[in-house]
């Protein structure tokens, strides 16, 4: 009797041991990597919302083990079977090679065949990097979106430290649109202030370089009576990076004078979108089909696909600064008439021409002279020849190979980038004003 309780005691004991890990088990998110205690909070976070204002249990699984074909359908489709508890869900599976979705419930008749691709394109990105966690964020983020679009519904607002089951219904703006929890939220009316031209809530700066942005930031404006916005954030809910930007630089009291002359650069890390918004003033000066070509490819996209954020605002800022005071003393910068910056690279650059081509010049008529003066040439081939012609043998080694491999493939169970940046061209806001602007991806 003794052994056997002593056996109980023991087998419990061991439970209670492993409890914590089959707690720590996170059936949402399935990755090659590990994932830490605030990433699997954040996860669950992003999950809930999703499942508390679409009623959709949606997973995402990376699993590099597998190649593709039906051995990686099963799987994603019996993980699905295993962890869904609604009559709702999704799978959205991403193997070494194919990417796959398997939609069951009422849900498949919203969705269409090419929201696969629309939920691959957000991850693409992290995925090549091999960012499995980040690819798990933006997932959620863009099917937030897609879904906002696709279906009416209420938003639900969630403090990442709450429990997901104490979720609470509620209004996210005037559109109702939804608010992934993380994301930079956007006052309801336009507020009757100006608020921070500087805003870092992804968190990109340093303390002493967003102070120091910060006082550029409102030098240059007040300078121009024309507002240079920077906001950087981890997520924008179910805006899109034109929307978002329009509706921060409008709802946040920006804008000089009648017209409300300013432009807005948003960063949004969740899927590497940037956008600049411009208003006013800022569509004369800031022409979206030249200024853009400016900026990208430049400096600009350089420094943030390096990491460089203060590098690339500040680069920003300045180049707005150039635009907007030679469109008010002279004419807007245009193809016709080019930026500055590009005139003095290709002035630079015939100067290291002519003057390369002198140097050579020179060598060349030194050497020449040189070998005429003390070489005297022969008339007969024969006395330039010494002994006879030998070749040596010649070998060919193969040393090696490189295969690049770009993850194209797709499999579906359903019926179901040219340019690096896209002009939004001139529109109408949400708050009814005009608009003009592009952006990108990083």
């Amino acid at each position: 009797m003794k052994r056997l309780l002593t056996l109980t005691l023991a087998l419990l004991l061991v439970l209670a041991l492993a409890a914590p890990c089959f707690a720590a088990e996170f059936p949402y998110v399935r990755t090659d990597d590990a994932l830490t205690e605030d990433e699997t909070a954040y996860l669950d976070v992003l999950f809930e919302t999703i499942r508390q204002t679409y009623g959709v249990e949606a997973f995402f699984l990376m699993n590099y083990d597998y190649e593709g074909g039906d051995a990686f359908k099963d799987y994603a489709k019996s993980y699905l079977t295993a962890h869904a508890e609604g009559d709702n869900a999704l799978v959205f599976a991403v193997s070494s090679t194919t990417y796959y979705w398997n939609v069951r419930g009422d849900i498949g008749d919203s969705l269409l065949s090419s929201d696969m691709d629309t939920l691959y394109d957000a991850i693409r990105t992290a995925d090549e990097n091999g960012e499995q966690y980040n690819a798990a964020v933006r997932f959620y983020a863009a099917l937030n979106r897609l879904l906002a679009k696709r279906l009416a519904a209420p938003a639900v607002t969630t403090s990442p430290a709450s429990d997901p089951d104490e979720a609470t219904t509620a209004p996210s703006d005037t559109n109702d649109r939804v608010i992934i929890p993380g994301s930079v939220e956007i006052p309801d009316t336009i507020s009757p202030t100006r608020g921070d031209r500087l805003l870092d809530q992804a968190d990109l700066l340093s303390e002493a370089d967003e102070a120091a942005l910060q006082q550029k930031l409102d030098a240059i404006s007040e300078e121009l009576q024309f507002d240079v916005v920077i906001v950087t954030a981890q997520h924008i809910g179910s805006r899109t990076p034109m929307e978002f930007a329009d509706d921060y630089f409008d709802y946040n009291g920006f804008g000089y004078g009648p017209n409300y002359d300013g432009v807005c650069l948003l960063i949004s890390m969740a899927e590497r979108d940037w956008w600049i918004s411009t208003c006013g003033y800022g569509e004369t000066a800031l022409a979206d089909d030249y200024f853009l070509k400016v900026i990208d490819p430049s400096n600009f996209t350089y420094y943030l696909k390096n990491g460089e954020y203060d590098d690339s605002f500040n680069y920003f800022a300045d180049v707005v600064k150039d635009f907007v005071l030679e469109a008010k003393t002279n004419e807007p910068y245009s193809a016709k008439h080019r930026y500055q910056d590009w005139k003095n690279k290709v002035i630079g650059v015939c100067l290291s021409l002519v003057a390369g081509l002198i140097v050579a010049a020179i060598v060349t008529y030194y050497q020449y002279s040189h070998y005429t003066s003390s070489v005297q040439q022969k008339r007969e081939a024969g006395a330039y020849m010494v002994g006879s012609v030998r070749y040596g043998e010649c070998y060919d080694n193969f040393i090696g190979s490189y295969v690049h491999r770009s993850r194209r493939v797709q499999e579906s169970s359903s019926s179901s980038s040219s340019s690096s940046h896209s002009s939004g061209g001139s529109h109408t806001s949400s708050s009814g004003r005009s608009h003009g602007g592009g952006g990108g991806k990083f």
